[in-house]
């Protein structure tokens, strides 16, 4: 049989991981001779909320028990499946979904991605004293490589009683400022660190990858048209000749190298900052935990600005507060740095330009997704629309130089 990294298989949860190989894993790492008991149980917890891989809690059932090992943790297989079942439900590219070309791409990005985030959790753990942002423990992994080509994953402590926002809902001013000041410090370590750490982290190519590889333009434009009230008609043309010009292959080329544009070096970026990649307790709302770091990668940090602020602010506090916001971000990220990289004038522009392409990229996840709440996530998309049109309208009289 000819086993692919997207084909269901008989693994823990339909994966190809099996209980031995966390378990191998884990009797090294954590140093016990325990084992997983009988009563052992794998629970899928992340359903919708990952595209690349699957997240499983689980109970292990120690035998003998031990109160020094985790009673549950959280496990990260690498998997395309999801992506592909997804595609097959919007009819991406054909009426079966992916073409077979692009399922083994998926395939061949799923091991790249994977790869990278076990990587910057080695760069954390050797890092720890530094570090002063919220991410979780690791336990343990296990990458692709050649001679493994199907079975990988990341062991992480769990994180009790948290939730995710919904992509409709908002945060208030008070509760993003920690997120801001941590993925400062975050961008700042990298300022810190030996360049030889941070290799693998790349280059400004993850983002152009997400804009080509992850975004089917035909059926976003169809959701535009299909989700937005008929009497809003022009303005959702509008945003569909941005949208098509902005994702044109020469334009995605140069946002993804905006840094350059403004006179400053790539910084380290999460480049997946989204409400399901953020943790927060259920009762205080207070940030538990930054996680996914699939896409780290260096580029402009307005990625991670313009692509938090559009999905966890409603228009009104992201308009009200945005100096703010910005200057506390850049407070942070220079506060224990004796050479600055680049101005907060250079941070302010940077997300000017590139608002507009990552509103674009949201928006469609906004409206495919609003089934828990379509009269909040449609008001959602409209703000975001019109800040679009808008923004983009003023950019092209500000920024002619980078569009010509």
């Amino acid at each position: 049989m000819d086993r692919k990294l997207h084909n269901d298989s008989d693994g823990i949860l339909g994966t190809h991981v099996t209980w031995e190989d966390i378990e191998n894993v884990l009797i090294v790492n954590l140093g016990t001779d325990a084992k997983f008991g009988l009563n052992k149980k794998a629970t899928n917890i992340g359903e919708m909320k990952g595209f690349m891989s699957k997240m499983i809690l689980i109970e292990p059932d120690w035998c003998p028990e031990s109160s020094k090992l985790p009673q549950k943790f959280a496990l990260k297989i690498s998997s395309s499946q999801s992506i592909i079942n997804f595609s097959k439900s919007i009819k991406t590219d054909d009426e079966n979904g992916l073409t077979q070309v692009k399922i083994k791409r998926f395939d061949e990005l799923c091991q790249h991605f994977h790869n990278r985030e076990v990587d910057a959790y080695q760069f954390f753990t050797k890092n720890q004293d530094k570090i002063d942002f919220p991410i979780l423990k690791s336990y343990g992994s296990q990458k692709f490589c050649q001679e493994n080509f199907l079975k990988a994953f990341l062991i992480f402590e769990y994180v009790e009683n948290f939730k995710s926002l919904h992509r409709y809902e908002n945060l208030e001013i008070e509760q993003i400022l920690p997120i801001v000041k941590g993925i400062a410090e975050f961008s700042a370590l990298a300022e810190l660190s030996p360049k030889i750490d941070l290799q693998f982290a790349g280059n400004c190519e993850i983002f152009q990858q997400l804009l080509t590889e992850f975004v089917d333009q035909n059926s976003s434009c169809q959701l535009f048209r299909e989700s937005f009230p008929e009497n809003m008609r022009n303005q959702v043309e509008q945003l569909i000749e941005v949208y098509q010009f902005l994702m044109a292959p020469e334009q995605v080329f140069k946002i993804s190298r905006i840094s350059k544009f403004f006179g400053y070096f790539p910084q380290l970026v999460h480049g997946d900052l989204w409400p399901g990649n953020l943790l927060f307790s259920k009762t205080s709302m207070e940030l538990r935990a930054i996680i996914d770091f699939q896409t780290i990668s260096f580029g402009s940090p307005a990625q991670d600005l313009t692509r938090l602020f559009i999905s966890t602010l409603s228009a009104k506090t992201r308009r009200g507060y945005i100096d703010y916001l910005l200057e506390h971000y850049y407070k942070h990220f220079v506060a224990n740095l004796k050479e600055i990289p680049y101005t907060l004038k250079q941070l302010k522009l940077s997300y000017q330009l590139m608002f507009p392409t990552m509103g674009l990229m949201l928006l469609p996840g906004i409206l495919r997704f609003s089934s828990l709440s379509p009269d909040l996530s449609l008001k959602k998309a409209i703000d975001i629309m019109n800040d679009v049109l808008e923004i983009h309208c003023k950019n092209l009289d500000e920024f002619r130089e980078f569009f010509n």
